[in-house]
């Protein structure tokens, strides 16, 4: 028997962005209904249990929660400060590569003086660098002011008022660094937290780029205990505690929209929910797909389809029966680089050649210890990894019962060996120690968080992508859009997002009559 219900706006996707949004929009006045695949909700910000372990699935390191960072009024907003910890990391990450090893502060002039201790020559450069990269969120910061308050300028304009800005995100990384650092090592050492956007110096946004560097190092680095799992349970909580419906293992099968202030959303579960409004934190081409044919312009649907999905990742879980922090290894970031050229590293990574590409080690005990047993501790080994290695992981593009096919679980548990044997070779106590493995790859990021192609960040962070954003809004005046594919990659950016097209929802909403 149908279950249908009755609500103003439903939120297609429990990720970050669809609970940020549900929340924002209840804030607002608005009952909300939201409907997530998954058995947890948060999409990549969740975790797992594994014979006493809990395991991270994604996140490494929030930014912008400092008591002046950009996101802490979001975070405020969704009622989650007050129920959950948030601890900040302090040294940030450390770094090795083949010549030396920096530990990473998140003060700026720390940061400079650091870098000064390996590279002296380019303490000015490295300067120099920040100095930018502040002036680009100055004016980040005034444009968003401008357009809150309704001002609005044509090209010509905004390069004049916002020349930094414009600057910025009309470059890529290695441009914008190439006017401030001189050595290869020097670039490398600046560029560090590529991965954490998926591109290397030479496609990825320099504006991007400069505002992630800017908020994690003004406004520091946070892990919330509980792991990012916390997190999503406790917007969940908000929103139900405040009379909203979050239905979790509910796959959405249809939209329908009747009319302007209608839609109908179906699901595998026989629940059927009828709403002013949709907000769908699928990628944009799934929010589609779940549309009835020639629902949507062409012309938009043909852009949307042509996104490239960002890369995705291999992750290789550990328990280890030991205290590792106790035997020195006492980072809960460590990046293990191959060498200086990123470049080089991004085309190693597009052919799944493990052993040559920068390898994250994160020790998730270090600040959050209940994360393991007493005495113990989980550990992570993440690498950026492509959807096609090796024929799709060894399945030959059938994913169907795909974790029992002979081809994908070798292949994957050959790429998690070599992950397994880098890290033994940088702690020699955990070979013997090792009690648990659990290996993910982009097809277990499709399994659980349906995001195309396993992709982490949505959409790749090209210079041209985040300079011609995605909107909230679709040629359909009542469906919206959040997620990673529209706000950019990472977590707090994910909140963003949610943020954004409750805002856009609002505007319209309470523009038209019911």
């Amino acid at each position: 028997m149908t279950e249908t219900i009755t609500t103003d706006v439903v939120v297609v996707g429990g990720g970050l962005g669809g609970l940020s949004a549900a929340r924002h929009l209840q804030v607002q006045g608005y009952d909300v209904v939201v409907l997530e695949h998954h058995s947890k909700p948060g999409g990549y910000a969740h975790y797992f249990r594994a014979d006493g372990y809990r395991f991270e699935v994604a996140l490494h390191a929030l930014d912008g929660l400092g008591s002046n960072g950009w996101a802490r009024p979001m975070f405020d907003t969704l009622g989650i400060l007050e129920s959950v910890e948030f601890n900040e990391l302090e040294p940030f990450y450390t770094v090795s590569f083949p010549d030396f090893s920096v530990t990473v502060p998140t003060g700026i002039d720390e940061y400079v003086e650091r870098i000064a201790e390996v590279l002296p020559d380019e303490r000015d450069g490295v300067r120099n660098l920040f100095d930018a990269i502040k002036q680009v969120g100055h004016d980040v910061a005034r444009y968003t002011r401008d357009r809150a308050s309704g001002e609005h300028f044509d090209q010509m304009e905004m390069v004049g008022r916002y020349p930094a800005m414009a600057m910025a995100f009309s470059s890529s990384w290695s441009q914008f660094v190439d006017r401030y650092v001189r050595s290869t090592e020097g670039k490398a050492l600046v560029a560090t937290l590529w991965g954490y956007l998926g591109l290397p110096p030479s496609r990825l946004s320099a504006g991007q780029f400069a505002l992630t560097l800017l908020s994690y190092h003004t406004a520091g680095a946070w892990y919330p205990t509980g792991g990012s799992g916390a997190m999503s349970f406790a917007i969940k909580d908000k929103i139900e505690e405040h009379g909203g419906d979050v239905r979790l293992r509910t796959t959405v099968t249809a939209i329908e929209v009747m009319g302007p202030q209608h839609v109908t959303v179906s699901t595998d579960k026989d629940l059927v929910v009828e709403a002013r409004a949709v907000v769908s934190n699928a990628s944009p081409s799934a929010t589609a797909a779940l549309l009835p044919p020639g629902a949507m312009e062409p012309e938009w649907l043909d852009d949307v389809q042509s996104d490239v999905a960002a890369l995705s990742t291999m992750t290789v879980h550990l328990g280890v029966a030991r205290d590792l922090a106790a035997d020195g290894w006492d980072h809960h970031e460590f990046f293990d680089m191959v060498g200086y050229d990123f470049e080089s590293e991004y085309e190693s990574i597009l052919k799944g050649e493990f052993t040559d590409v920068g390898m994250i080690v994160s020790n998730y005990s270090v600040t959050d210890p209940a994360c393991a047993p007493d005495g113990k501790t989980a550990l992570v080994l993440t690498v950026l990894a492509p959807w096609d290695h090796n024929d799709v992981w060894g399945t030959g593009g059938n994913l169907k019962e795909y974790q029992e096919n002979p081809g994908y679980i070798a292949t994957k548990e050959a790429a998690g060996q070599i992950l397994i044997d880098r890290a033994c070779r940088l702690i020699p106590t955990l070979r013997d120690a090792i009690e648990v493995v659990r290996i993910g790859t982009p097809l277990t990021n499709v399994r659980y968080i349906m995001q195309p192609g396993g992709s982490i960040y949505g959409r790749e962070q090209t210079v041209q992508n985040m300079m011609e954003r995605r909107k909230p809004t679709t040629p359909i005046p009542n469906v919206f859009l959040a997620g990673a594919w529209i706000g950019g990659g990472g977590m707090t950016a994910a909140v963003g997002s949610g943020k954004s097209a409750a805002k856009a929802v609002h505007r319209y909403l309470g523009s038209t009559t019911g």
